[in-house]
């Protein structure tokens, strides 16, 4: 961790003026990080333990100075090495890919998983003012698997069919952590989206992400056009979501 810090201040002292960002180990750096490296540093050499002034007391002055900050930037009134203390900037992790990250061909399998509850299906068909009683109606619903599925598989017997923009929704959610946190500028729109099986309460989805395309942008230099395809899985293995989309992704540079 000291090793790490010390990089980081290193890299950001030479070439850091207060502003935006730089990259380290192919992640990018920026005032946050590098404030939380001078703290480490100073945890490291015992600075707080070691300030007294000149009457041999400990000072309350604890003071980190930072490489082309403003003056409100610098002063952080907690003690150094207080984890449980707020800091002075508002600290950001992001997990995103970036542009050049994401090239043709690139698949990712995506860590979060969900079990998708009929209270969700409730919530969300109301929140979205969809009264289609197929989303709602436990009497109508009893014929449901055997009109969707091929040969009545018995998954959603007596079930409501869960509503699909929750399914494009949360398949879209599931993906952003190794795809688009923090690097997306924006979502321009989707190209197909398709629903091969149906989804029913008590289901677990997962998904799935295979970049097909992408294009610099004519516009933006700093930016990029990528074509993702997105697939959710049920714990049967069946394809219940598969959506194209179109985002606006920001360059390492």
């Amino acid at each position: 961790e000291l090793k790490e810090a010390n990089a980081i201040v290193a890299l950001w002292e030479e070439g850091g003026d207060g502003k935006g960002s730089l990259e380290h180990n192919g992640r990018m750096i920026d005032l946050p990080h590098y404030v939380r490296a001078k703290k480490v540093i100073a945890r490291s050499s015992g600075l707080h333990d070691s300030m007294q002034n000149d009457d041999g007391n400990k000072s309350n002055d604890t003071t980190i100075y930072i490489a082309g900050a403003s003056d409100e930037t610098k002063r952080s009134n907690s003690p150094i090495g207080d984890d449980n203390a707020d800091d002075e900037v508002f600290p950001r992790v992001y997990l995103g890919k970036y542009f050049e990250d994401l090239y043709p061909g690139l698949k990712m399998r995506h860590f979060l998983t969900r079990t998708v509850t009929e209270s969700d299906n409730v919530f969300f068909t109301c929140l979205t003012l969809n009264p289609a009683p197929i989303h709602l109606d436990h009497e109508l619903s009893k014929g449901n698997d055997s009109a969707l599925s091929s040969g009545g598989s018995g998954a959603g017997a007596g079930k409501p069919l869960f509503n699909s923009m929750f399914t494009l929704a949360l398949l879209v959610g599931m993906s952003v952590p190794e795809s688009t946190h923090g690097t997306t500028v924006a979502n321009l729109g989707f190209s197909e989206v398709l629903f091969p099986k149906p989804v029913y309460p008590g289901d677990t989805l997962r998904a799935e992400t295979t970049i097909l395309d992408r294009r610099e942008s004519k516009s933006r230099p700093t930016q990029g056009i990528v074509t993702l395809q997105h697939s959710a899985y049920n714990h049967r293995g069946e394809c219940v979501c598969r959506a194209t989309r179109q985002a606006l992704m920001k360059k390492r540079s």
